[in-house]
């Protein structure tokens, strides 16, 4: 009985490996193809998309936004992401740039569908790459790739926003991209609390609550994944966001509220502690 034992595990043991192998070497595969496909998008970009209108908040539906600008780059199949006027199908090569503070919702990804995004964190730009099963995200050095994607959203030079979306890309492929972490669950949500919860004041405390963990752990995480303290992050975001708002014209209270700030005086002394300058000057 012993032996009988001692050969069904070795064979169990042998069919996981053999299941594992198989697993790594499918995802590896999978994986090379997304940055086949980021490598070749130069050679066959399709039109690239602009969304600035940052609107009012909608009410009843499921949309959120970014505070900082972001892109998404279909690389395969179809993608869809909706905005609360209206709604845009990405096909193949095709990109959106979304300016900080733009309500949207990206829809759920079809079978065949492959993604590439980019985004800012307070001290580096991170990237994902991506199907409806799996996803792989990186980081990369914050400059030069926000000032290029900053002049993108901000021409209305078609060529031009061209020229600078395909130097953006040429980075991501060019730079040493490290692995991001956010695949922590307690990261994760705390991530997703900082973006979706930043207009209604989030607070470190609710970060923390939000991660299940003590506030300790909470903070070494966080810092970790995303480069910086939640402190230090949620401020960084709320004048990230507010530079944006305040390029499209929004008046200062309503920045301030849209930021999760407590009134516009509070808002004021954070902008000139910071610029030194009133954000009336902006």
């Amino acid at each position: 009985m012993r032996r009988l034992y001692d050969i069904s595990y070795f064979y169990n043991w042998t069919y996981c490996r053999i299941n594992l192998f198989h697993y790594t070497v499918s995802v590896d595969a999978r994986r090379r193809r997304w940055w086949q496909l980021l490598d070749t998008l130069p050679t066959r970009l399709g039109g690239i998309t602009c969304w600035t209108n940052v609107g009012l908040p909608p009410s009843g539906a499921d949309f959120g936004f970014h505070a900082v600008p972001t892109m998404v780059v279909c690389l395969a199949g179809v993608l869809r992401v909706s905005r609360p006027d209206t709604r845009i199908d990405l096909g193949p090569g095709d990109a959106l740039l979304l300016a900080a503070g733009v309500w949207h919702r990206h829809e759920p990804l079809r079978p065949s569908a492959v993604w590439f995004g980019q985004g800012f964190l307070p001290a580096a730009s991170d990237v994902v790459l991506g199907d409806r099963d799996d996803e792989w995200r990186g980081r990369l050095p914050l400059q030069p790739s926000r000032q290029i994607f900053d002049r993108a959203c901000a021409t209305n030079d078609g060529e031009q926003r061209r020229v600078l979306f395909n130097e953006l890309i040429a980075l991501v492929l060019a730079e040493s991209v490290d692995a991001l972490d956010f695949g922590a669950p307690a990261v994760q949500r705390m991530v997703q609390a900082l973006w979706h919860r930043l207009h209604l004041g989030v607070s470190v405390a609710d970060l923390v609550r939000a991660s299940g963990l003590s506030r300790s752990r909470a903070y070494a995480l966080f810092a970790l994944g995303y480069g910086v303290t939640p402190k230090e992050a949620i401020a960084a975001t709320r004048l990230s966001l507010a530079s944006s708002l305040l390029t499209a014209g929004l008046p200062i209270a309503e920045v301030a509220r849209r930021c999760g700030y407590t009134s516009a005086d509070s808002f004021s002394r954070c902008w000139r502690r910071e610029y030194g300058t009133p954000p009336s000057r902006w």
